[in-house]
């Protein structure tokens, strides 16, 4: 069994008396543990409800949603689903709750109840996964927005999760601030953190290893970046190419085929190898 199983799920947002929206529409996947997901489409496709019922903060209105094993609709371990999937939101902003950085990285371990030993030792491990030891001091609205941004990851980070659900947390920073958190976040894959990045940034979806495009709360595309990037129903999802794939795309039209391209270092390759 993947480590998140998604079967027949639909979910209903009621919005006044006789009246509602479904914003996620009879969606099955499964996403295996270890895995780099990007889940893009365009705004209101229903990613991020997608996201809040993976970490069952919504229930499922029809099918169920499966995390290791344990159903978000058991009320009995939903703490224990909400631990193993971590959430980073939009707004760095509004996941502070402290006003030192390893303080605000130690609230979630100090609401575990954990002794002071354990807190001190998951904050000095979450801090230094994401780059900021030498930051914990300091006060965090002092920071930029991409290492305030990293520090919400070390707070999730401290709960030891199995997988990271990143809400947009990019959507807000300026290109650097955007580079140190996906840094942060490829290296935490590469040590076997699950991680599914919901974005509309398609630069971003082609560092995934895998994309899962949403449209109307339906699934419509599933597979690599070349695979997604190459596919038809890309424009109809309202999506748009990477630049560098867009190139690529533009070149093999004129007679010109440096291969698959999803990343501009993809591009750089290719281009090398023709010249070669």
């Amino acid at each position: 069994m993947a480590f998140i199983e998604i079967k027949g799920v639909s979910y209903v947002y009621p919005i006044r008396e006789g009246v509602s929206l479904k914003a996620v529409k009879n969606l099955s996947l499964s996403i295996e543990a270890g895995e780099f997901v990007a889940l893009t489409g365009m705004n209101g496709s229903g990613k991020s409800t997608l996201a809040k019922l993976l970490n069952g903060l919504f229930k499922p209105s029809e099918g169920e949603i499966m995390i290791d094993g344990v159903s978000t609709a058991d009320e009995d371990h939903i703490f224990d689903i909400r631990r193993k999937v971590g959430m980073v939101f939009q707004n760095p902003d509004n996941q502070t709750v402290a006003t030192l950085i390893e303080d605000d990285v130690a609230f979630g371990p100090e609401n575990l109840g954990l002794p002071r030993e354990e807190i001190v030792q998951r904050v000095n491990f979450a801090l230094e996964a994401v780059g900021m030891s030498e930051y914990r001091t300091r006060e965090a609205a002092k920071l930029s927005g991409g290492q305030k941004q990293r520090v919400a990851i070390a707070g999730v980070l401290a709960m030891r999760p199995d997988v990271l659900i990143l809400d947009e947390a990019t959507s807000m920073l300026d290109p650097a601030g955007r580079e140190e958190v996906l840094d942060v976040v490829r290296q935490l894959n590469s040590q076997g953190i699950t991680v599914i990045n919901i974005t509309h940034n398609m630069e971003e979806a082609a560092l995934a290893k895998r994309v899962i495009v949403m449209r109307k709360g339906r699934l419509a595309i599933d597979g690599t970046p070349s695979q997604v990037f190459s596919s038809s129903l890309l424009q109809a999802c309202g999506l748009t190419l990477p630049p560098a794939a867009a190139l690529a795309k533009e070149l093999k039209e004129s007679g010109v085929d440096i291969g698959a391209v999803t990343t501009e270092e993809s591009f750089a390759e290719g281009i090398c190898k023709l010249l070669k």
